[in-house]
């Protein structure tokens, strides 16, 4: 296998497109009823019908629209730091991010980027991307790498991560040979706990079920599997421990890079201890470490980035039948935790056209090819905008 095989585009400039747990974050009171908030087709077309002279391929003038609309604090969900929005312009929906990377040791600036929405019947564009700083009017300042602060032409935003240092997994949910990696707040909602196996060498991601986010059906594949109505995210009910695994993404929603392609691109970066990640990742492709990879598992470019995709991208709950039965008939820890490991089950499948659910990738490149089936693969950052 190449070396970097396994890489994801990184998304520093782009990407894209976050029991007893103790979290220190102020969340809605679940007992508390709120209003029903609306969104209303009346509202997309209207937008679609007000004229706008906005130029889409200058960037600081959509940062400034952009950054206009921002209410006075907002805060960033996603682990990977990336404050995501959406907007319709002259016929065109696009979609964007406003982030503040783990990885760049704060220099003053904040990364910018937006792009067409990804659709099916094409192949992905490339984003408009920059890096914004004072030569752009904007002044950045960090408190700390939970707080940060953007002034643009008289007005500030802040802008919070939610800090989740102290959000462990419920003690009993994780074994002895396991490592907890930190925690992924994914951009549809959902929350997870990355925890790598040293035994089965396998990485897997576990539902933190508070807060709920989703309602999860049973599945007649197996009644120790799961999905969730919203989310499409597949579970399979660990019979060794009381926890959840995250067993499968729709690939459908991986196609077109949406909020719900799954928790790679949303790794606890804020949260690894040391080269915890990097030693983890060095387990299972020892070949990277020649590329001399920074903790985070990126290459010296800053371009690539291993991803850990180990759940099943499916077409079908059909599709996760495999580790279904991998799962039932095996019981030694060692085989038993690998079999939730689909990273070269999605490799096999994105060389056959995607998952099963596309056809092979028109020769040409032209309109209809399609999005990439997982972002793994060595992809040029930039292709991602989310």
């Amino acid at each position: 296998m190449n070396a970097f095989s396994s890489l994801k585009a990184l998304g520093r400039p782009f990407c894209a497109y976050t029991a007893a747990a103790v979290l220190s974050v102020i969340l809605p009171c679940a007992g508390t009823a709120s209003p029903l908030k609306l969104h209303t087709n009346q509202e997309i077309i209207d937008d679609l019908l007000r004229p706008n002279d906005l130029d889409a391929k200058n960037p600081n003038a959509v940062f400034e629209a952009v950054f206009e609309q921002l209410a006075p604090k907002v805060i960033v969900y996603p682990t990977e730091s990336y404050y995501y929005f959406t907007f319709l312009l002259n016929g065109v929906n696009y979609a964007g991010n406003i982030r503040f990377d783990a990885a760049d040791q704060f220099d003053g600036k904040v990364h910018f980027a937006y792009a067409n929405e990804y659709a099916y019947w094409r192949k992905p564009l490339d984003p408009v991307y920059k890096k914004m700083g004072p030569d752009d009017g904007v002044k950045v300042e960090q408190a700390d790498k939970f707080h940060y602060k953007i002034t643009f032409k008289n007005k500030t935003v802040e802008f919070e991560l939610p800090d989740l240092s102290n959000l462990k997994p419920v003690a009993g949910t994780l074994r002895d040979d396991e490592v907890y990696l930190g925690p992924v707040w994914d951009e549809s909602g959902v929350q997870f706990f990355l925890v790598f196996n040293k035994t089965a060498k396998a990485f897997l991601y576990l539902l933190n079920e508070t807060p709920k986010v989703d309602q999860y059906q049973s599945s007649s594949l197996s009644n120790a599997v799961t999905v969730g109505n919203r989310t499409s995210f597949a579970f399979y009910k660990d019979k060794l421990l009381d926890r959840q695994i995250l067993i499968g993404g729709f690939v459908g929603h991986t196609m077109i890079n949406d909020y719900f392609d799954g928790p790679f691109d949303q790794l606890p970066d804020n949260y690894v201890q040391g080269t915890a990640m990097l030693d983890a990742i060095l387990e299972v492709e020892p070949g990277l470490k020649k590329e001399n990879p920074d903790r985070y598992g990126a290459d010296q470019t800053g371009e690539f980035r291993y991803g850990i995709t180990s759940y099943k991208y499916y077409s079908h709950v059909s599709d996760l039948k495999p580790v279904v039965e991998c799962a039932e008939k095996n019981s030694d820890p060692a085989v038993y935790y690998k079999c939730f490991d689909s990273t070269k089950a999605n490799e096999e499948d994105e060389a056959k056209g995607g998952g099963g659910f596309l056809p092979p990738k028109p020769a040409d490149g032209n309109a209809g090819e399609a999005a990439p089936a997982a972002k793994d693969g060595e992809t040029p950052a930039g292709k991602d905008a989310k």
